[in-house]
C-alpha cells in the first residue's frame, strides 16, 4: 500500500487510462476429508479487460485448476492459465502460465485477512519467465454480514531483474446474496512501469463469486 501511495505522487511522466474488469469464479466441489486426504476443490476463474487504449476488450483470462484447504489457516492453488492480450498492432498474443498459490487466512475479530502468494511462469511466443505477486486483503466481515467492505493491495515483481513492475491497490464493498454467492464492486487503482515511465490507471471491477460447498 505505501509502495502504491509513492508511486501516485512520484513526479513522473505517467498518464491514466479507464478501464472496466470483469471477473467471475466458481469453485465446484471434488473431494472432501473423508475421500480424500484435503478436502479439494476445482476452481474456475473467468477475466475480461476492457480499456481506451486498445478500443475495447483488451485481455481475456481463464484460470482453472484445484484448490487444497491443507489447514485451516492455508488454502493451496495450483492452476494453468491461458489469455489473449491485445497488442498495440491491434493482434491478439497467446500467453500461458502455471501457477503455484499458497494463501493464508485468518480472523481477528469482525476482520478477516487474507495472503495470497502466487509464483508464476509465463510463457509466449516473445519470452518467458517468472514472477511473484503478493496480494494482502482485510476484509471487515462479523459473522453473518451481508455488506462486506475490503481493501487489497498487490505487488508484482518480474523475478528476472530487479524490483518491481505493477501495484494494485483496491477498496470496494461485497454483498452476500447468499450462502453460496458473492457480488463486489470496487475500484482500483493500478500503477505500471512503461518504458517511458510509471502510468496509473483507474478500473472498475466487477466480481462475481460462487462458492459450491456453502450450498
Amino acid at each position: 500500500m505505501i509502495a502504491a501511495l509513492g508511486l501516485w505522487c512520484a513526479p513522473d511522466e505517467a498518464r491514466a487510462d479507464q478501464e472496466l474488469w470483469l471477473w467471475s469464479e466458481m469453485r465446484l466441489p471434488v473431494a472432501t476429508e473423508e475421500e480424500f486426504p484435503v478436502r479439494t476443490t476445482l476452481r474456475i476463474w473467468n477475466d475480461l479487460r476492457f480499456n481506451q487504449r486498445r478500443d475495447g476488450l483488451h485481455q481475456a483470462f481463464l484460470r482453472v485448476g484445484p484448490l487444497f484447504d491443507l489447514t485451516p489457516w492455508l488454502l493451496l492453488g495450483v492452476h494453468f492459465t491461458v489469455y489473449a492480450d491485445k497488442l498495440a498492432t491491434g493482434e491478439f498474443e497467446e500467453e500461458r502460465r502455471g501457477e503455484f498459490e499458497p494463501n493464508f487466512h485468518g480472523r481477528w475479530g469482525a476482520f478477516t485477512f487474507n495472503d495470497r502468494n502466487r509464483i508464476e511462469y509465463r510463457w509466449r511466443e516473445s519470452g518467458t519467465g517468472f514472477r511473484y505477486r503478493n496480494q494482502l486483503r482485510v476484509n471487515y466481515a462479523p459473522e453473518d454480514a451481508i455488506l462486506v467492505p475490503f481493501l487489497w493491495d498487490e505487488v508484482l515483481v518480474p523475478l528476472s531483474r530487479d524490483g518491481w513492475h505493477q501495484n494494485r491497490l483496491m477498496a470496494g464493498i461485497g454483498w452476500v446474496t447468499s450462502p453460496s454467492t458473492r457480488l463486489e464492486l470496487g475500484y482500483m487503482l493500478r500503477s505500471r512501469e512503461e518504458p517511458q515511465g510509471w502510468e496509473h490507471d483507474h478500473i472498475a471491477v466487477a466480481y462475481l463469486f460462487f462458492n459450491g460447498w456453502a450450498r
